[in-house]
């Protein structure tokens, strides 16, 4: 029987069978509906599991700036993850310099050579027609640091990292509101995906049945490459430099409510 998105419950699991990636279906799980500020009517899906892990942005070695010529870019707008996430591009055909010093997730550019990926296709290249169609550009708001201005700052996407403010932790500023399925620490611990963990440079502990953890799009204020993460035990942790790609991904996305899914299993 077919029911509209809309219907199911927060933290109901859903998926596209044509929207794949490592070459399985991606499953979401539903993070909130009709939440202020994101498009009007709106179901929030965030990935269920961690589905990768990857360095939020590369060290850019002819920045100005010494930390970020060493460890990469806090800004989310610059930042190599956003526009990985946002790209249909084939393989090693994604990335593009998005500033005068930005560099792209190669081996020379990350922490230790781990978890490269500017090879990769990008993100939505994996996605159904369908998926992509019924993806909404989301304006949202995401802490920048004091060398960018400081406070937070305005940017509009269809794949995005959630906020401190979003998953209900506190940042330096309040970026955004919590969405519902974010209620305490258990909520927010994810696990990875097992192709996750086949497809990563081994981190010692990890596997598919501990928490790990995920990358957030805030910026901490009082540096240029840290990184604000949610932990395996599903508290804040503001001390990874930007070109960690130990890390874990798991986005987010806004699509139409009114979109029919199967309640066949």
């Amino acid at each position: 029987m077919a029911k509209a998105l809309s219907t199911l419950p927060v933290g109901a699991l859903v998926k596209d069978t044509g929207t794949l990636y490592n070459g399985k279906p991606i499953i979401w799980k539903i993070a909130d509906k009709g939440h202020v500020g994101y498009p009007s009517g709106s179901v929030t899906l965030i990935t269920e599991r961690i589905i990768s892990l990857k360095c939020f942005d590369a060290i850019e070695q002819s920045n100005s700036d010494s930390n970020r010529r060493s460890y990469g870019n806090n800004r989310w707008i610059y930042s190599n993850i956003r526009q990985w996430l946002n790209s249909q591009a084939g393989a090693g055909a994604w990335y593009s310099a998005q500033h005068s010093a930005d560099a792209p997730p190669n081996n020379a550019n990350v922490w230790s050579n781990y978890n490269e990926y500017e090879q990769e296709a990008g993100f939505l290249a994996g996605f159904s027609t369908n998926f992509v169609a019924a993806l909404l550009s989301t304006t949202h708001t995401v802490g920048r640091a004091d060398i960018d201005g400081s406070g937070k700052e305005t940017c509009t996407d269809k794949i995005f990292f959630a906020t401190s403010t979003e998953v209900g932790l506190s940042g330096d500023v309040t970026a955004g509101s919590r969405l519902a399925l974010f209620t305490n620490n258990a909520s927010r611990q994810a696990k990875p995906t097992a192709e996750c963990v086949s497809k990563s440079d081994q981190e010692s502990g990890f596997n598919v049945n501990d928490p790990w953890y995920w990358w957030l799009a805030d910026a901490r204020k009082d540096s240029s490459n840290i990184v604000r993460i949610v932990t395996d035990s599903g508290s804040s942790y503001i001390y990874c430099g930007a070109y960690d790609g130990s890390n874990g991904v798991r986005p987010l996305c806004n699509i139409k409510s009114d979109i029919l899914v199967s309640d066949s299993p």
